[in-house]
């Protein structure tokens, strides 16, 4: 992983995951009676953004032959 710093850090991709989880069952709280479900959507939703934003910082290949101030593309 990357340094503390960044925004692919662990720790940024571990709040980011709660937040949206949380803002899922806040949302099923009020459309939810059983408390079964809302903690099985918030803990899905969990897993499932923190698993996603692992994935695609893994895949991202960072690229070391860029000159600061030249473009990307030619």
């Amino acid at each position: 992983m990357a340094s503390n710093k960044s925004a692919t850090s662990l720790r940024s991709i571990l709040v980011i995951s709660f937040f949206s989880s949380v803002f899922v069952g806040l949302i099923l709280w009020g459309a939810v009676d059983e408390i079964n479900t809302i903690l099985a959507f918030a803990i899905g939703t969990f897993v499932a953004v923190a698993l996603g934003f692992v994935l695609l910082n893994w895949a991202a290949k960072p690229d070391e032959d860029v000159k600061p101030g030249s473009p990307r593309l030619k």
